[in-house]
């Protein structure tokens, strides 16, 4: 039998993940998390998190596209062989694919400009979202098709039924919100510490902000992965919960990322939850 007969039956008979199957990752820009430059992904703290669990999955050829949410939404509903990278969980998106936890985020805050944090009336440094939500003087917004965390998720919906806050489209890199807000023409956005972190520096602000806590909500948040509800996706998400079990079994690196990339009075605050939430995951909890 020639040479390439050989060859071609001899890869009919390998294992599928042994032929290199492709794992193509879906990931939305955002600042801190996915840094993007000239079209590439260079860095970020979810970016670099995945890279170490990248080399948990040896046997798959890895490839990474970037793509606006609602394109990465369609694909993920069309059934395609993709998984959604930096999503938190949530009923409507259960229903689209299969979710895997992976890390632990910490809490969205607020983010205001110096002279609104002097009008707020805080508790402890933190703000009430119902104060907040109340207030008729101050103008917020949320990004239009983005899940919030679940401990305010309804209070935000319904502000956004009584009008009280804007619903906006999304920028390409997901910062148009706190631009928005450095330059006055909303009052306050929500977003995590390590976006507004790379926001301020590498962007132009009118006003630099404060990032300020919630009362409410003020826990680590999960954020991991969604699979499609096919059969290649069912397959995947198992895949991906070994691997996840097994990178958390040594959780030094990832450690290290979120230190990197987290501010330094964020890091401190939520490093022992960090590592207790490792401690859960590896055990398979």
């Amino acid at each position: 039998m020639p040479l390439l007969r050989w060859m071609l039956v001899l890869l009919c008979l390998l294992p599928l993940g042994v032929r290199g199957e492709t794992l193509t990752w879906g990931v939305l820009p955002l600042p801190g998390v996915f840094n993007v430059r000239d079209g590439e992904l260079v860095d970020g703290v979810l970016y670099e998190a995945m890279q170490l669990l990248d080399a948990q999955l040896a046997e798959l050829q890895i490839r990474y596209e970037v793509l606006p949410f609602a394109r990465l939404e369609q694909r993920l509903l069309a059934g395609e062989s993709l998984c959604i990278s930096g999503q938190l969980q949530s009923a409507e998106r259960d229903r689209l694919g299969h979710f895997v936890a992976f890390l632990q985020s910490p809490p969205i805050h607020v983010l205001v400009r110096r002279q609104t944090y002097a009008q707020l009336a805080l508790d402890e440094g933190r703000v009430s979202l119902a104060w907040l939500l109340a207030n008729p003087y101050l103008r917020g917004a949320l990004t239009r098709g983005r899940v919030y965390p679940p401990a305010i998720r309804e209070p935000l919906q319904q502000a956004l039924d009584a009008r009280r806050l804007l619903e906006l489209a999304a920028g390409t890199a997901g910062d148009n919100l706190l631009l928005m807000v450095s330059h006055r023409r909303i009052d306050y956005a929500f977003e995590y510490p390590m976006v507004y972190t790379e926001v301020a520096r590498s962007f132009s602000l009118g006003d630099s902000l404060v990032s300020v806590p919630l009362l409410e909500g003020d826990a680590l948040v999960p954020v991991g992965f969604y699979c499609p509800r096919t059969a290649w996706g069912a397959r995947m998400a198992a895949r991906l919960e070994r691997a996840v079990v097994a990178l958390l079994a040594q959780p030094q690196g990832l450690l290290q990322v979120q230190r990197r990339w987290l501010p330094e009075e964020v890091y401190a605050r939520f490093a022992a939850d960090f590592r207790r939430y490792y401690r859960q995951r590896a055990a398979g909890r």
